[in-house]
């Protein structure tokens, strides 16, 4: 299902707490009997139409909320996201047309066809982050016996999965760590393996890296010259007629409060 719902009402801090309480009121009222996928927020007309919608994926949770917490700052306008891998939030907007954005890897956005626009939001940056108790100096220290099994994202249904894949076979590493690669579902179960000490390295991006700070090792950014480049965007859903809110939304994704988000994040 997807991983949450946040509610932006009120005080930063406190999103998380509304968020818990507002994922499990709206799965449990709103499954659309599909196997991993729930929607996104039940609401009346009237509340729908002063609230902006926005599903994203997974591994940009943090600053996704934190751009809708702004948004609502300095707007007034409220905001929702939900988060979950590719297929998931295509399944929300499919499902939702109240749904009018998508935020995520634009090589995994534009093949599904939805989109009227894309705006460039940032670049994806492919770290490698060790756990605690782990020195990390070089992507060659994964050779070493100290570092066991190594996280990456799914290789196919991730935009970083891919790229740690090609990072590796790009840098002579794949014979030397087949052995030891994990592949898990996406980005944020990297994170939680590295933050528990199950895996001895990860690959992420940068965002997470960042959030993972105190709770996991060292981190080293990784080349760019090892995988393809990666934009960072905000789709806008095609047959969608904006309501003002939205467009709103759209316009303050472009202004200067979210690309200073966006840079604190790493993107």
């Amino acid at each position: 299902m997807l991983n949450a719902v946040a509610n932006t009402t009120g005080p930063f801090h406190l999103n998380r707490n509304r968020e818990l309480h507002f994922s499990r009121r709206v799965l449990a009222r709103n499954l659309l009997g599909l196997a991993c996928v729930a929607t996104l927020l039940a609401s009346t007309p009237a509340r729908a139409a002063e609230t902006v919608l926005v599903a994203a994926m997974g591994g940009y949770r943090k600053p996704v909320l934190e751009l809708i917490e702004a948004f609502r700052k300095e707007t007034g306008v409220e905001a929702q996201a939900a988060f979950g891998h590719i297929k998931q939030i295509e399944t929300q907007a499919r499902q939702n047309r109240e749904v009018a954005f998508l935020i995520g890897d634009k090589s995994l956005l534009e093949p599904t066809g939805l989109f009227s626009r894309f705006d460039r939001l940032g670049t994806g940056r492919l770290v490698l982050v060790a756990r605690k108790g782990k020195s990390l100096n070089s992507p060659e220290d994964l050779k070493d016996a100290a570092f066991g099994r190594v996280a990456l994202p799914h290789r196919t249904r991730t935009v970083f999965g891919g790229a740690a894949d090609a990072c590796v076979k790009r840098l002579h590493l794949a014979d030397a760590l087949s052995s030891k690669l994990l592949e898990v579902e996406g980005v944020p179960q990297v994170g939680s393996y590295l933050s528990s000490g199950e895996v001895d390295a990860g690959f992420v991006n940068k965002t997470e890296a960042l959030a993972l700070a105190g709770r996991a090792g060292p981190m080293l950014e990784l080349p760019q010259s090892c995988y393809d480049p990666i934009e960072i965007s905000l789709g806008t859903v095609r047959d969608r007629a904006l309501t003002e809110s939205q467009s709103r939304f759209q316009a303050f994704m472009q202004g200067d409060t979210a690309r200073r988000i966006m840079t604190a994040n790493g993107l």
